[in-house]
């Protein structure tokens, strides 16, 4: 089978063959440009009789010339340099094989194979890699990696593929193709393969190249097909990859359609998506105008034309079940940007409105199992550009001439079609080497033996066939005088020099005008010959022009070239009268050479003629001069016929009929006259400027006059025919809907309304001219039209026959809105002034605008841009009403708002009682509940005398409630209230004094007047007559209270000597109590003396804590802006990436997976990894790793730290894969919230019990890291700072950890401590110098009561303040040296044998021990120096005391005691007020707690604040909860809460509160962690719905917060709000995220390491996971279990059922 090839060869030409049904044979047309430089040649060819060709590759680089076909059974290397010389041949079969049989393939495991031919499938070269990568047919379509320098050197192949590993499709009937593309940042080589129906696998996949397991695909990387996957029945025609996407090429069965027919398809999905989110597919529908609109859908070949177009030879079917093509086919064009707007549009459709269009029902749908929402959108026919029915189209090719593109068409007879369209046409441009060079004549055929020509241009013989021809490939050789190839002609390349057959704007040279067509016999002059086109010429190179055989020079121009005319002498005579034309051509002499152009100018059929009238013989007759056909002129005066156009006196006549000749306004005219000598001339005088004050009255002169306007005042007018235009418009403005009477105002307006009619334009916008009320030349009145949007511009006016003019002014339309109204209420009576606001109010004519409130005019006041002002009219109803604003013939109505109209108000009288001259009363009168609160206007009418209660009193007068009275017996008011005599009756209420005094108020009880004596708001106290009384009357108010029952006293019956033994006892009963009472006073007035001491001490202990929160909270803002001004030049220091994970994953763990190599022996390294890398691809199998999880965590053994740790791990292996992981994620959650639903749904994500929620927190720190960099960890990190700051500010004991300011009660010391403040000046080590010889001192803060290591990590902490915690010198590397003069040098430790001993007790060390003074030298030098064992101090290191307990400020033990021996007077105890109350510094926690608020409430806000964007993690995971609520039923909005709570606060901020050090490069303390942990619960007890009641016995800490946690809860509120409100994360937009975060970060995490930790539990659960997954019937159909037991063979040399 022959393959024809150039000499040289193609350099880089990729192609690709599909097959159907069977092999190529000669009705497959392969096509290829080639490079050729002669006509004729005999061209080198390679063939081979046993076998056939399928596949064609080139090598990558150009100068190595290498060719590669793939064949049946055979594999060859050509050297195309060299003749396609075979250099090596590889026999790839036949071979033993089934296609129902897994490889390796033995008689054993497949008793019934046979031996099976191997087609070549797949041919691609790895330019990265320079591999030649094969697969065949056999052995499910594996493939090889094989050496580009020698076919026979395999570098890859698996005996033992996995079922992931199948590439190519196992028949030769079936299409495969390929494509090997490098991702972005190329670290990795992937290879998309497209795969017709076999078997169950994906029809296309993204497979491994550079990565183990080579030709593999992961789970996620795959297209799943929803239903029988052999429904679809792929077949593959090309794959391509443009910018980021990769298309793929295809037709099936349309399986949603009732016909399923046959259609073509063009898929796309994203460069870098291994899950095939971004997958999209769109039909490819080629029609045909002609042929009863014909429709071609099976897609037969397609090439690729760079940067626009896709080119694709279709053919028609024959049926639904039979995709085999008839021989009725087309070419097709398809815009690659069209058909990326086209799949954009289908996404956004799918994605936005579920494949719904309205009134269209569902137009895209689902067809796959990909996560993309859908794949089908609407058809988009395509008209064919060229079409036949002689013979099936089975190839195209593409080759550029000239900026054109040209199809090459071959079709199954082996016919070849050359095509060219103008769709083709456009800037293209191709590399030189993809076509084999820039002068390619010639196409090869496979496998025609010969070689049919492109072109055939010697055919044309003239300049006009040539380009009649219209051939690309030909042109015409200007100064060649041929037709041919561009390379061809010697100066082809030159511009204008060779003329393109093809393009149509192009036309061959000729004469198209000269400037002369006749001259009289003996002028001499030049003429200018224009020729367009005529191209220039190098030096010493001119132009010649021949009159007939005279010869005279030629100047060359832009436009042609100027003729000399020829000397009379060189002419023939001509006779008299008479004249003679001659031929005028053009020669050029080139290089020797003579080049003739004939140039046949048919102008009035003369070319260039001679006068052959002179003047002697003009002058005989006028009549006969003038009427000459040689254009002679007759001078009066001088009575000569003459060549000049002017003559040299007098007046010329011109050579016409009848000639007018104008000059200052006097016409002068000719009449022949064949009997006259003389010419006989009339003359008419005329005045152009009478009765033409302006340029339109000035036009309607008799035209033969040629009066035109100048626009000044003199009669004198030349200037021009066209009248300047000058206008003014009223209004400058309108609505958009138009309507708007515009009036033009100017001159030169026309002279009647046709001259202007449909002629004049507002803005661009037809205006409708009113005839009746135009006036000629200065108005003209039209009505706007429409103008659909806002626009502005100028007016035009075209005046008939005149000229074009346009305002100084511009018009704009303008879209009015009405936004509010005020007031809203008026009476119906009218006259309320409104204000409606808006913008662009100010449109139209003001006249035309008007205001309407429910049909009711109201009168416009006033007009502005932002409002206008009306005055209402009278109104017939109340209630509301619409408000209404015309413009002209617009209206705009007030959405949301009306006007009420209200009745209209009612005036009451009241007569006043003349109480004295002074004093008159008058009682209000009783009113509505509509008085309430409204505006009372009150006056006095004293006769024709009117005063204002306003001007009376000092406020204004209002009504209030009715007061309310309960009845006496509340109890039962139908009992009587019993009153005992003496006393007085309380009577409760409401609203008591608010508009009355008790004076006016009158009770009473029966007949008897109870005299009121108090009354309040809601008390009212009388004192009741001696007899029963019950009513009170308040101003026209009448209460009845019910009755009352006075209770009498009986007669006494006690015996006279008992009263008086009473009386004596009482007396002595009274003189006890007299005593008792004097001993009471006494000893209560010393407890108020001490009661008022001690609250004069808390009062001015409540100022000084005042006072210091103030003062500290400024002194902290101050060393907070000085921090924030050193971290513009360090930086927050954030831990990376690794460093954040490893420390969120692995809490606690100091030698994490992610710092650890893998600790296997070298000698089984490789062997491993492979193992762990098939691990990781099984980890990809969805139902392996839930069957996985689940597995382990029915096992007993498996604790909660395994299952933390198990899902860090898995984060770890998956973190390349987040969006899987997430996929993941989902699934478990799901199966977590049908357990917990079944118990108790609320105790969801409480604790970390299961592998999920382990997942789930490691998710939220993954996603939120860049939110935690960018937005809360500013103001966490200020927080951090601020706390240490405050903390370092007073005494911390070293031994307990308590501070004197903590939000921690339990850490607060209750001691008054004596310190102060130390500036120790220190000499910074050489390591931390500028590099100098000289010293540097840096002062710094530290306290006398802190002990060395304190000093020591105050010191480092602010002389390295600009370095983070990691970089600094750790302080057990260091001594304190305190440096005292030249030979002064004492080294400082927390113990030494100057320490102090009590007993069991020893105190550490402190600056007050060592009496370091203020100002003081200190140093901070390495402990490997020579100070370490320097003998100049005989103070040493003290060594292991037994028995010895140390204390710093407090002693542990006695710290926490209370002092109860001391209970004497407040003054006794004054001196020791701190231990008698202890409580007293619980102030210290409100302190610290008002000095951090502004902190504190800065996270919060930075946490929960919507105003900038909620990460995307957090809205789609807070959805998704949403919907496992709805899908589950649950309802109860507490629940929901919770679960969100759990999920974000608790599993996520809780964590990044209590730990910094997750997120900083710091340094933590027990001191600020109890801090942080009062924030981090403050911050849950926020998150929570459930109210806390507080009461004396809560928890100090809670007490803290009690009344900020309100306001933070309203805040975690409205941030849930406002997250369900926003708009859903689409799938899409999360994964695309996701995989964003994966390839930031996977190169930050080590996964081997955390799949040999994983495998470590595989192996411990090794059995129980090997049964389950045999018990699953999907896994064993995938052979999970089975890929488990290689992995283990392969990881530990595990002995399996292999």
């Amino acid at each position: 089978m022959p393959v024809w090839a150039s000499n040289p060869p193609i350099s880089s030409l990729r192609i690709s063959a599909m097959l159907h049904g069977k092999a190529l044979n000669s009705t497959l047309l392969l096509l290829l440009i080639i490079f050729a430089t002669a006509f004729g040649r005999s061209y080198p060819r390679f063939s081979r009789n046993d076998t056939e060709f399928q596949h064609l590759v080139l090598h990558p680089e150009p100068s190595v010339g290498t060719v590669y076909v793939g064949a049946r059974d055979h594999l060859f290397q050509l050297d195309g340099s060299d003749g396609l010389r075979l250099e090596q041949e590889e026999t790839t079969g036949p071979v033993s094989d089934s296609k129902d049989c897994l490889p390796p393939v033995t008689e054993l495991n497949c008793p019934h194979s046979r031996r099976t031919n191997n087609h070549n499938k797949l041919l691609l070269v790895d330019p990265k890699a320079l591999e030649l990568i094969t697969c065949g047919s056999i052995h499910q379509g594996t493939c090889q990696k094989r050496s580009l320098t020698s076919i026979k050197k395999v570098l890859f192949s698996t005996e033992r593929p996995v079922d992931t590993q199948y590439v190519a499709a196992n028949d030769p009937s079936v299409s495969t193709v390929g494509l090997v593309v490098g991702l972005r940042g190329g670290e990795r080589t992937v290879m998309y393969v497209g795969r017709g129906y076999t078997a169950s696998h994906p029809p296309i996949s993204t497979r491994h190249l550079s990565s183990e397991p080579i030709f593999s695909y992961e789970e996620t990387a795959k297209l799943a097909v929803a239903g029988r996957l052999s429904e679809y029945d792929h077949h593959f025609v090309m794959t391509f990859t443009r910018r980021s996407y990769v298309y793929f090429l295809f037709y099936r069965r349309d399986i949603k359609s009732a016909s399923r027919e046959y259609r073509t398809y063009a898929a796309r999905v994203c460069l870098d998506d291994t899950s095939y989110y971004s997958y999209v597919e769109v039909p490819l529908v080629c029609r045909s105008h002609s042929s009863h609109h014909r429709t071609y859908n099976l897609l037969q070949a397609a090439q690729v034309f760079p940067i626009c177009d896709l080119l694709g030879v279709f053919s028609t079917r024959i049926s639904s079940t039979n995709s085999n093509p008839l021989d009725a086919s087309a070419l097709c064009v398809y815009p690659l940007d069209e058909l990326d707007r086209h799949i954009n549009s289908t996404r956004d459709l799918c994605y936005t409105q579920d494949g719904q269009v309205e009134g269209r029902g569902e137009v895209a749908y689902i067809e796959y199992e990909v996560k993309s929402s859908c794949d089908k959108p609407p058809d988009q026919p395509i008209c064919s550009v060229w079409h036949t029915s002689a013979a099936r189209l089975t190839a195209v090719a593409v080759s550029v001439r000239e900026g054109h593109s040209i199809a090459f068409l071959g079709d199954s007879k082996g016919t070849l079609h050359k095509v060219a369209h103008p769709i083709f046409s456009g800037p293209f441009s191709l590399p030189q080497h993809a076509l084999g060079g820039g002068q390619g004549d010639a196409l090869y055929t496979l496998p025609a033996h010969h070689r049919p020509l492109v072109a055939e241009c010697g055919d044309h013989l003239d300049c006009q066939s040539c380009l009649s021809a219209k051939d690309p490939y030909c042109g015409w050789c200007v100064l060649e005088g041929r037709c041919g190839q561009r390379w061809e002609c010697q100066r082809g390349s030159v511009p204008g020099q060779w003329l393109w057959s093809f393009n149509q704007t192009q036309q061959c040279l000729s004469i198209q005008h000269l400037s002369l067509y006749n001259i009289s016999r003996g002028e001499e002059t030049d003429i200018t010959v224009s020729v367009e086109g005529l191209p220039g010429l190098g030096k010493g190179e001119a132009y010649s022009c021949l009159f007939q055989d005279t010869e005279t020079p030629a100047s060359f121009t832009d436009t042609g070239v100027i003729c000399s005319t020829p000397d009379a002498s060189s002419l023939p005579p001509i006779g008299h009268g008479d004249g003679e034309c001659f031929v005028l051509s053009i020669s050029n002499f080139v290089e020797g050479a003579f080049f003739f152009f004939s140039f046949y100018c048919l102008i009035h059929g003369d070319l260039f003629c001679l006068s052959a009238r002179s003047p002697a013989v003009c002058s005989a007759r006028c009549q006969g001069c003038v009427s000459s056909r040689w254009g002679c002129n007759w001078c009066i005066h001088q009575h000569v016929c003459t060549h000049k156009h002017t003559c040299n006196q007098g007046v010329t006549i011109y050579n016409q009929n009848e000639v007018h000749f104008i000059l200052f306004g006097i016409e002068i005219m000719q009449f022949p006259s064949p009997t006259s000598s003389l010419c006989l001339v009339s003359v008419t005088l005329f005045n152009c400027s009478v009765g033409r004050s302006d340029c339109s009255r000035c036009r309607t002169a008799d035209p033969k006059y040629g009066c035109v306007w100048c626009g000044g005042a003199a009669s004198r007018i030349y200037i021009s025919n066209v009248c300047s235009l000058v206008f003014q418009l009223d209004p400058v403005s309108g609505p958009v809907e138009g309507g708007t009477v515009v009036t033009i105002s100017g001159s030169n307006l026309g002279q009647r309304a046709e001259d202007i009619q449909n002629s004049v334009q507002v803005a661009g916008v037809h205006c409708n001219v009113i005839h009746s009320r135009y006036e000629v030349s200065s108005r003209i009145v039209c009505e706007t039209t429409s103008s659909e949007k806002e626009k502005s511009g100028h007016a035009s006016v075209k005046v008939r026959g005149g000229g074009l003019g346009l305002s100084a002014q511009v018009f704009r339309f303008q879209d009015p809105v009405l936004s509010s109204i005020f007031p809203q209420r008026g009476p119906k009576a009218g006259g309320s002034s409104l204000t409606i606001r808006g913008r662009r109010l100010r449109t139209g004519h003001p006249s035309e605008v008007s205001v309407l409130i429910g049909g009711v005019s109201c009168m416009v006041l006033d007009i502005q841009e932002d409002h206008i002002s009306c005055l209402t009219r009278g109104s017939n109803r109340t209630g509301e009403h619409s408000i209404t604003v015309r413009f002209g013939g617009a209206e705009r109505h007030l959405q949301g708002s009306v006007y009420h109209y209200t009745p209209n108000p009612n005036i009451t009288m009241s007569r006043c009682t003349v109480n004295s001259s002074s004093l008159i009363l008058c009682p209000t009168p009783a009113v509505g509940p509509e008085a309430r609160r409204a505006r009372v206007k009150v006056q006095f009418l004293l006769d024709s005398l009117h005063f204002d209660f306003s001007a009376v009193g000092n406020e204004a007068f209002s009504y209030e409630p009715n007061p309310q009275l309960y009845p006496l017996n509340q109890n039962d008011p139908s009992k009587p209230y019993h009153h005992k005599p003496g006393s007085v009756i309380s009577v409760e209420g409401e609203n008591l004094d608010l508009a009355i005094y008790k004076h006016e108020v009158e009770a009473r009880i029966g007949e008897g007047v109870c005299s009121v004596k108090t009354l309040t708001n809601s008390h009212l106290y009388c004192e009741p007559p001696d007899q029963q009384p019950s009513v009170v009357k308040m101003g026209n108010l009448n209460f009845s209270l019910g009755r009352v029952q006075y209770d009498s006293q009986a007669q006494s019956t006690f015996p006279m000597e008992a009263q008086v033994g009473v009386g004596v006892g009482a007396s002595i009963v009274a003189l006890i109590v007299l005593i008792i009472v004097l001993i009471y006073r006494r000893k209560s007035k010393q407890a108020m003396r001490d009661y008022k001491k001690v609250q004069i001490q808390l009062e001015n202990l409540e100022t000084s804590v005042r006072d210091r929160c103030k003062k500290e909270f400024t002194d902290l803002m101050t060393e907070m802006m000085d921090m924030s001004s050193d971290l513009v030049g360090s930086g927050i220091p954030f831990l990376d990436y690794r460093a954040y994970a490893e420390r969120i994953f692995f809490p606690g763990h100091q030698d994490s997976p992610l710092r650890r190599d893998l600790d296997v022996p070298e000698s089984r390294r490789q062997t491993v990894e492979q193992g762990l890398v098939q691990l990781s691809n099984l980890l990809n199998s969805k139902l392996f790793l839930t069957k996985f999880i689940h597995t382990l965590e029915v096992q007993r053994t498996f604790s909660p730290r395994d299952r933390a740790y198990v899902a860090s791990l898995l984060t770890v292996a998956l973190h390349g894969k987040l969006e899987y992981f997430t996929d993941i994620l989902k699934t478990l959650l799901n199966d977590l919230v049908e357990q917990y639903v079944a118990k108790n749904p609320k105790l969801m994500l409480r604790r970390t019990e299961s592998v999920v929620e382990k997942l789930l927190t490691n998710w939220m720190s993954i996603c939120l890291f860049t939110f935690l960099r960018e937005s809360a960890g500013e103001s966490f990190y200020m927080l951090f700072r601020a706390i240490k700051h405050q903390v370092d500010k007073g005494p911390v004991d070293a031994v307990t950890g308590k501070a004197k300011y903590t939000l921690n009660d339990n850490r607060l010391l209750r001691e008054d401590v004596e310190y102060r403040t130390l500036t120790l000046n220190v000499v910074m080590p050489a390591a931390a110098t500028t590099g100098g010889t000289t010293t540097q001192t840096v002062p710094a803060k530290v306290l006398d009561c802190d002990t060395i290591t304190q000093v020591k990590e105050k010191l480092v902490e602010q002389t390295w303040k600009g370095t983070s915690y990691s970089q600094r010198p750790h302080i057990d590397s260091l001594h304190l040296e305190w440096r005292a003069g030249v030979a002064g040098h004492l080294i400082l430790s927390d113990e030494d044998l100057t320490s102090v001993v009590q007993g069991s007790w020893k105190r550490l060390n402190t600056l007050q021990h060592y009496k370091v003074p203020d100002g003081a030298t200190v140093a901070l030098v390495p402990r490997n120096t020579k100070h370490h064992l320097h003998d100049k101090t005989p103070m040493l290191d003290d060594g292991e005391e037994g028995g010895v307990r140390l204390w710093h400020l407090v002693k542990a033990s006695e710290e926490s005691e209370l002092p109860k021996h001391r209970r004497g007077s407040v003054r006794e105890r004054g001196g020791e007020r701190a231990k008698a109350i202890p409580e007293i510094y619980l102030t210290r926690l409100l302190s610290m707690k008002g000095t951090l608020q502004k902190f504190v409430d800065d996270l919060f806000t930075a946490i929960l604040s919507t105003s900038r964007p909620v990460p995307l993690a957090v809205k789609y995971f807070f959805d998704l909860l949403d919907e496992q609520a709805l899908q589950h039923n649950i309802t109860d909005p507490e629940t929901i809460h919770i679960w969100k709570t759990n999920s974000l606060p608790l599993r996520f901020w809780i964590n990044i509160l209590k730990n910094p050090q997750f997120i900083f490069d710091v340094q933590t303390s027990d001191h600020v962690d109890a801090v942080l942990s009062v924030i981090a619960q403050t911050f849950m007890d926020s998150c929570t719905i459930a109210d806390h009641k507080l009461g004396r016995d809560s928890p100090i800490n809670k007490l803290l917060y009690a009344r900020d946690i309100p306001r933070y809860k309203q805040m975690v509120e409205r941030y849930y709000a406002d997250i369900r409100q926003t708009i859903s994360a689409s799938d899409q937009e999360m994964n695309s995220a996701l995989a964003e975060l994966s390839r930031n970060y996977t190169a930050e995490v080590n996964c081997l390491v955390a799949l040999h930790e994983l495998y470590k539990y595989i192996n411990k659960y090794y059995d129980q996971i090997i049964t389950a997954l045999e018990e699953d019937p999907t896994a064993q159909k995938m052979q999970l279990g089975y890929r488990l037991q290689q992995i283990a063979a392969a990881v530990e040399n595990k002995v399996t059922d292999l």
